[in-house]
């Protein structure tokens, strides 16, 4: 059976080269597609294969110490979605441009961001806060496909642009308001949390 891993975690990495190499010997033995990026600040993967090779990675993962206990998201997916590995070692797990700005905990992630809400949370959180404002942390082919209703779209075509937007004199109004951001998998809009607050954004 043929499936898909989603899965992030922010860790201090000493050696992400070195990293790199294990996860790209350890996905080429197990017969693991994808892509894997790796950098000082943790891991970011999405991989498929076989069912019992994403679990022996996944055992292996945990085995490493540093990156275990991460929640993987799993999906079916067709045999050929992933038809190479490509596994790097980069300065950012998103390319946001600002890799000295973003620091992380071993334990809770990234510094200074928002917290996580679950499901219930969201709701209570909607309920008690009449002003929030979603905010997309995708691009806008993402949010082409689908959004938040009222949800505030960034103009942007790639990370990289988000900084520049979210600086914009357009958005001062929001800095007092309560916002939720949101992406795909989780990754991007829990560092531009952090990125956010850093320029002023109370309530992230």
């Amino acid at each position: 059976m043929i499936k898909s891993i989603l899965f992030y975690k922010f860790v201090n990495i000493a050696d992400p080269d070195m990293a790199m190499r294990w996860q790209k010997e350890l996905c080429t033995r197990l017969e693991i597609k994808g892509r894997i990026i790796v950098s000082p600040h943790g891991i970011n993967g999405t991989l498929g294969g076989d069912i019992e090779s994403l679990r022996a990675y996944k055992r292996a993962m945990n085995a490493s110490g540093q990156f275990r206990g991460i929640h993987y998201k799993w999906s079916d997916i067709e045999e050929d979605a992933y038809p190479r590995l490509s596994v790097k070692s980069r300065p950012e797990l998103v390319s946001f441009g600002v890799p000295e700005e973003v620091k992380v905990d071993d334990e809770t992630g990234v510094i200074g961001g928002g917290p996580r809400l679950r499901p219930r949370e969201l709701h209570d959180f909607v309920r008690t806060h009449e002003d929030v404002v979603f905010f997309d942390g995708r691009n806008l082919y993402e949010s082409s496909v689908g959004k938040f209703k009222d949800a505030v779209i960034p103009q942007v075509n790639t990370s990289k642009e988000f900084l520049a937007e979210i600086e914009k004199p357009e958005y001062a109004h929001l800095k007092d308001k309560p916002i939720v951001t949101y992406c795909t998998g989780g990754i991007r809009c829990e560092i531009l949390t952090s990125l956010m607050k850093n320029r002023g954004y109370k309530n992230v």
